[in-house]
């Protein structure tokens, strides 16, 4: 509850305000009384109040002088002055101290009520003000987050991007065309077959690198001035972009001395093998990708090497030979396109050539290779989920990443890729076709038989079918010709019906053990559906 303090040199004005005045119902307590302003201010050091009311002419500190004070030392708190006629027009100067309210004596309660109301009111509007400005302010820095992180994504396949970025939005970001940069990518040795159950402290152990990563990065950039902002890139890799306006040689040592000290505080926590792979220092948001491309080569060099290291492309760059190999991001973009356009025949022609042209490199590294196959296959997932969500692959997402890294031979990875992309274009053939499955509601059904006595939502299903929320409702609803609501109610309300038939139950237990938590929810549900209450069923 808010605090008042009242102050008047008139003792009969201070009691009567504070018994007559509705205090509790304005939502506030009075805190104290006063009788000139120098008690006053020591009331406010030593309890400080919401809102004083006060008097201007006071023996020892007028209320002006009171509130010059409070204005400078407690600008949080509202003033409302309350004076005698004659003197009305010199409590008029508190204006200039921020004063906004005023009202003569005597005055009656209800008007001296209102007043307050007023204040109150306005008390509310700045906090729902500085409340909304700060979620503002919070989503704001998110979404700048976001944003970043999406240019640098598009920038690190595509080296054509960059022509797209309009200076506005590089500025919004904090960044420019020329800004020095360096790139480090950060490879977790993930064992090449990990089980579901492994899984999960897989998932863990990688969330803690990144939680290392990001405060090693927040701690460095107080002490240095570097901008930075680090990507989680794929399931095994972090990728972490360094920035700095001029000077290409410092850029690059302190590049260097924070990735030091990145690793250094990862393997002092974490029992993990890591590497990282370290770019030269480029002159431009353009060089980005061949930034990427540096430390993508210098991994595969490192692969041969001790883990838990530091690798510069500076020490390797002179060591050049005829079968080294280049991260194909011209070919897997164009996959990409073919997959969303579905431009099938430009899917088969792109994914030929690039099996052809893997055969013919000696040095081609199965780890790569496994990247790429990822990555077309997420994408291959997301065109599913978004477009046609019921022609997800039965074996599921899971089972067919832990595949793909089952693989010992890049020849059975892409023969096996190769039969996984004819598959998902024939599917595509037959759908666009107009043929249709059920496949997905059957599925739906299958769930509420089976968790129907817990609380469960649509939401929740469609997660554990990776498909889109409001896809599956408006699919379930067009076969079964009703929403997934009423299929779960009347689901819900035949088994109580089975469990009254038995008579051994009461309807609060009934309503628990169907999944209604609220035994009162759930009798107005049985009513809307039998037309009786559960106590009148049998």
């Amino acid at each position: 509850m808010r605090s008042i303090l009242i102050i008047d040199d008139d003792i009969s004005v201070r009691e009567g305000l504070a018994k007559h005045v509705h205090w509790r119902k304005l939502g506030l307590c009075v805190s104290g009384v006063a009788n000139d302003g120098e008690q006053a201010l020591q009331l406010i050091y030593e309890n400080q109040p919401d809102i004083i009311l006060t008097d201007i002419y006071m023996p020892k500190m007028d209320g002006l002088t009171l509130i010059e004070k409070i204005s400078r030392e407690f600008p949080a708190i509202h003033v409302v002055i309350h004076s005698g006629y004659n003197h009305f027009d010199n409590a008029r100067k508190a204006i200039q101290y921020g004063v906004k309210h005023f009202f003569l004596k005597p005055s009656p309660v209800s008007e001296i009520e209102a007043v307050i109301q007023e204040v109150m009111q306005e008390m509310e509007a700045e906090e729902k003000q500085q409340s909304i400005l700060k979620s503002y302010e919070e989503q704001h820095v998110h979404y700048l987050y976001y944003q970043k992180d999406t240019l640098i994504r598009h920038l690190l396949i595509d080296k054509s991007y960059w022509k797209q970025l309009s200076q506005e939005k590089l500025t919004m970001l904090d960044l420019t065309r020329d800004d020095r940069l360096a790139v480090s990518v950060l490879e977790i040795n993930r064992p090449a077959y990990i089980t579901r159950m492994q899984e999960q402290d897989w998932q863990l152990m990688k969330y803690s690198v990144g939680n290392i990563l990001e405060e090693s990065m927040v701690r460095f950039q107080k002490e240095y001035p570097l901008k930075a902002h680090l990507l989680d890139y794929s399931d095994s890799t972090f990728v972490i972009v360094t920035f700095l306006p001029e000077n290409l040689s410092y850029l690059e040592k302190l590049t260097e001395e924070l990735v030091k000290q990145m690793l250094a505080n990862i393997l002092y926590y974490l029992k993990v093998a890591i590497m990282f792979g370290v770019s030269l220092p480029k002159s431009s948001l353009k060089e980005l990708p061949d930034a990427y491309k540096e430390c993508l080569r210098v991994l595969e060099i490192a692969e041969e090497e001790e883990w838990n290291q530091l690798y510069y492309y500076k020490d390797i760059r002179d060591k050049t030979a005829d079968d080294s190999y280049s991260y194909p991001f011209e070919t897997v973009k164009a996959i990409h396109q073919s997959l969303t356009n579905k431009e099938f025949d430009e899917l088969s022609e792109t994914w030929t050539q690039f099996v052809e042209d893997v055969s013919n490199r000696r040095a081609f590294r199965l780890h790569l290779i496994q990247t790429i196959v990822v990555n077309i296959f997420s994408v291959m997932l997301m065109e599913d989920h978004a477009t046609v969500p019921d022609s997800k692959p039965k074996e599921g997402q899971q089972a067919l990443f832990e595949k793909i890294y089952q693989f010992t031979t890049a020849k059975e990875l892409l023969s096996w890729m190769t039969m996984q992309i004819e598959q998902w274009v024939d599917s595509y053939k037959a759908i666009l076709k107009g043929k249709k499955t059920s496949r997905l509601v059957i599925a739906v059904k299958e769930y509420v038989e089976e968790y129907y006595d817990q609380e469960i939502t649509l939401t929740e299903i469609a997660d554990s079918l990776y498909v889109n929320r409001n896809y599956l409702s408006q699919l379930f609803k067009k076969v079964t010709g009703e929403s997934f609501v009423h299929y779960l109610n009347h689901y819900r309300i035949n088994k109580a019906k089975k469990l009254l038939s038995e008579k051994r139950y009461m309807v609060y237990e009934i309503s628990e053990m169907v999944g209604y938590q609220n035994s009162t929810y759930f009798s107005q549900v049985f009513k809307a559906i039998t037309g009786r209450s559960p106590s009148e069923f049998f």
